[in-house]
């Protein structure tokens, strides 16, 4: 929350700057804690354990600035990922990890939301995209990816995260268009699925693969198991693309498994 022009985050300084006496004894509780509950448990139980020690609104995530609803829309065609209800989910904010938390992803925007405790006064903060690095929401998982990372291609924004193997990982950027409509009294927005942007990670470099033109090229030892993929799945590739692109990409994972072991 801005309360000047020098301070976005929702809290004043973090409770560690003020209280190092009391932040030592908190860690200290914390380790101890720890070795209590033995080393088989995994790091997002100590993470979320911290968190609700601390209160997280005296974590680094407190850093953003307050939502406003941008868009008037009347019904479930919204620009946010699934609903516009907030879904569980994760955050690494400037290298951290947050669980637990109570998200929406704004598709149309590329903006990632985050729910506030209602010690703070409850709300809606808006992440600095520049600080989130991925996020979970809802059993999905996205990464943020940069021009610096695809100097060719020069990309940037949030990516899902559709399909990870042995050979590369599939990446899906979702999109949304965005309809203007007119009642008798307002005006307010309807949003649909617009086309995704697919990306695989293979041998080390970002590609493009919006065509089976692409994928052949990238593959061209695969190419009559591609264009058999393509004739056998044609009714999925109509009726949804992004589980048609994983299908594929999954199946030409298997061929190179196969391709490798003989």
């Amino acid at each position: 929350m801005k309360k000047n022009k020098a301070d976005t985050s929702v809290a004043n300084k973090p409770i560690m700057s003020r209280f190092p006496v009391f932040f030592l004894l908190l860690l200290i509780i914390f380790f101890s804690t720890k070795n209590t509950f033995g080393q088989e448990q995994p790091a997002e139980f100590y993470n979320t354990y911290f968190d609700k020690i601390m209160g997280i609104q005296n974590t680094g995530l407190y850093q953003g600035i307050v939502y406003s609803e941008k868009y008037r829309t009347i019904n479930e065609e919204t620009q946010f990922f699934k609903t516009s209800r907030f879904l569980s989910g994760s955050v690494n904010y400037e290298g951290q990890d947050y669980y637990d938390l109570d998200l929406k992803y704004d598709v149309y925007d590329d903006k990632v939301l985050l729910k506030l405790a209602t010690s703070v006064g409850g709300g809606t903060l808006q992440l600095f995209s520049d600080r989130l690095n991925s996020f979970v929401i809802d059993g999905h998982n996205f990464i943020k990816i940069l021009p610096k990372d695809t100097p060719q291609i020069n990309l940037y924004g949030f990516y899902e995260v559709s399909m990870s193997g042995t050979y590369f990982t599939l990446f899906t950027k979702l999109t949304k268009k965005s309809f203007q409509r007119n009642d008798r009294s307002s005006i307010y927005y309807e949003f649909v699925p617009g086309k995704s942007e697919y990306v695989l990670l293979y041998d080390g470099a970002y590609h493009v693969i919006g065509s089976k033109k692409d994928v052949t090229k990238l593959f061209p030892n695969q190419k009559k198991p591609i264009d058999k993929f393509y004739n056998l799945a044609r009714r999925l590739r109509s009726s949804d693309l992004d589980a048609f692109q994983v299908a594929l990409m999954k199946r030409i994972g298997v061929l190179l498994s196969q391709t490798n072991n003989q």
